[in-house]
């Protein structure tokens, strides 16, 4: 679809006059200042910003261009060059910062700040809202401002070494240079960058403009980062069909444990968050997934009332709920012309562990299972890519070689059958996979997760849905967590959400957000979502078993 078109429905939902326009031309009615001559250096800095309402006077007409700026002057200049006025108020609440007034005309930005990690405070409880702002604190907050809403900053010039650098503090440093690459805030002409030197009101206009000016957002994504519905979220919205989806699995096996920063360095993504929730102790997924059209694994135990993340071959999105069989059927090499009924094995699963050593389970293995079973099997079958028997194996490890599968059994039952006694090298087994309950078509990719959060526009679920999907633990259920969601808008927008929430909080925001449906995926620990070089959570130290990915 076309970007214009995208960037409309955009702003139709997220208010994009909060979004700076460093273009847009100044107004007739400019913001007069009586002690801001005509010719001043700063006057069209000073001038840009009150226009935009991002910078105001400091009352009876004037601006006060020599007066220090403070810090909480600094940060509600950023706050408001992203957010409208109304958006700023839902921020007006207690301070978490005990020198921060409730009645404060910084507090809604100072809050807006602190919520999103642009601020942490001089002390955990303290903010100094009114002490000058160093200019090593602007860079440090310009810096962060630009990596929460998606700004980026460009290296236009090389690192400048500053005779004074060993002042700047070392948490200032990379923002120092990051500012001073992109000509936002620079030394003076001695070659010293005075990090603990104040600004003047007239210098960090200037600064202030410059940074949206020299910065800019992404045409292929938003970023969001403030409270919807009353939820504070960070989000990317996005079309994916700009994108090639992809699903990563640690190690490249559907039990591998990986992090994500290591994933997406070794995949290329623009776009990642991880995705099914998995065991702890051997990295199982908890849900089927399905990669290129391949199972990769099948966890049935809730389907179908389970839901999962489904791509399918037309390149759309949604949450499906469906189960996902396999049977196998023997064709004796003897009986070419399949005079008779072939023998049958139903309810086959994908690359699973035996639960123990007498699980009798009927499982194929695949290479994303690994390179061999890793462990003895009673019964194994070795099927080639044209579905003829290359081996049978009994009471043995045995190898899965490239593009084969291999049929196997941890034990045998009490009435077992005759079909793994009946299979010989050169006969053909037939390998059936179906969908039940599928209303798209044929998954391309899929991840079973959950639980479903919005149905048909709506929110969708409690406690009894929830739990249909295998999901009791109370800190899913019901108590506010980390979470990581996925909302498929009605165009088929994605819109990908982290948060701190309750399900039914989360659900409601989603549906705020112009979401058709929406599901929740693995979140606490392994809360993950990375956007162009950008962290909106993350990255964790916890390994995960998956990560969902775009890539350009």
């Amino acid at each position: 679809m076309a970007h214009a078109s995208f960037a409309r429905r955009l702003a139709a939902v997220f208010l994009a006059g909060a979004v700076w326009a460093a273009a847009l031309p100044l107004s007739a009615g400019a913001v007069n200042y009586s002690d801001v001559p005509a010719d001043a250096w700063y006057r069209p800095y000073v001038s840009h910003l009150s226009d935009q309402g991002i910078i105001q006077g400091t009352g009876g007409g004037k601006f006060s261009p020599r007066g220090t700026l403070t810090r909480a002057a600094f940060i509600t200049m950023l706050a408001r060059s992203y957010l409208t006025a109304a958006q700023l108020k839902e921020y007006a609440l207690q301070s978490a910062f005990k020198d921060v007034p409730t009645g404060h005309y910084g507090t809604p930005a100072i809050n807006w700040a602190k919520e999103n990690g642009v601020v942490s405070g001089v002390t955990a409880s303290t903010f100094a809202p009114d002490r000058a702002v160093t200019r090593q604190e602007m860079a440090v907050m310009a810096v962060r401002f630009a990596d929460t809403v998606g700004r980026r900053i460009p290296a236009s010039t090389a690192a400048k070494a500053y005779s004074d650098a060993s002042a700047i503090t070392s948490y200032a440093r990379d923002s120092v240079t990051r500012c001073q690459r992109a000509g936002i805030l620079t030394g003076y002409q001695d070659n010293t960058f005075r990090p603990k030197g104040s600004a003047t009101r007239a210098e960090a206009a200037a600064l202030v403009d410059r940074f949206l000016q020299t910065t800019s957002f992404s045409s292929e994504y938003t970023i969001l980062a403030r409270r919807i519905s009353g939820v504070p979220l960070k989000a990317v919205i996005f079309d994916p069909s700009k994108y090639k989806a992809d699903l990563l699995t640690g190690r490249d096996v559907v039990d591998g444990a990986e992090t994500a920063s290591s994933m997406i360095s070794r995949s290329g993504a623009d776009i990642a968050l991880n995705a099914a929730f998995f065991n702890m102790t051997n990295y199982q997924a908890v849900g089927t997934l399905i990669r290129d059209g391949e199972v990769l694994t099948t966890f049935e135990s809730f389907s179908p009332e389970k839901s999962a993340l489904t791509l399918d071959a037309s390149g759309k999105f949604s949450v499906q709920k469906f189960s996902t069989r396999f049977a196998v059927e023997l064709l004796p090499a003897s009986d070419k012309e399949e005079s008779s009924p072939p023998q049958r094995m139903e309810n086959l699963v994908v690359n699973r562990w035996p639960s123990s050593d007498h699980d009798a389970a009927r499982i194929l293995f695949t290479r994303a299972w690994g390179h061999d079973l890793a462990f003895p099997a009673k019964d194994a079958v070795t099927i080639g890519p044209d579905g003829v028997i290359l081996a049978v194996d009994h009471d043995k490890n045995v190898e899965i070689p490239e593009g084969c599968v291999v049929l196997a059994q941890r034990a045998r039952r009490q009435y077992e059958g005759t079909f793994f006694d009946s299979c010989r090298v050169g006969d053909t087994i037939r390998i059936l996979r179906s969908y039940e309950g599928l209303t798209s078509l044929d998954p391309v990719l899929s991840i079973g997760a959950g639980p479903q959060l919005v149905k048909n526009g709506a929110v969708y679920g409690g406690l009894s849905t929830y739990q249909a999907e295998g999901f009791t633990d109370k800190n899913i259920t019901t108590y506010a967590a980390r979470r990581i969601a996925v909302g498929v808008q009605k165009d088929g927008t994605l819109v990908l959400v982290t948060a701190e929430a309750t399900l039914q909080a989360l659900s409601q925001a989603l549906v705020s957000l112009g979401c058709r449906e929406a599901i929740n995926f693995d979140g606490g620990g392994s809360a993950n979502l990375y956007v162009d070089g950008f962290w909106l959570v993350g990255p964790q130290s916890r390994k995960l078993n998956t990560l969902l990915t775009f890539r350009k």
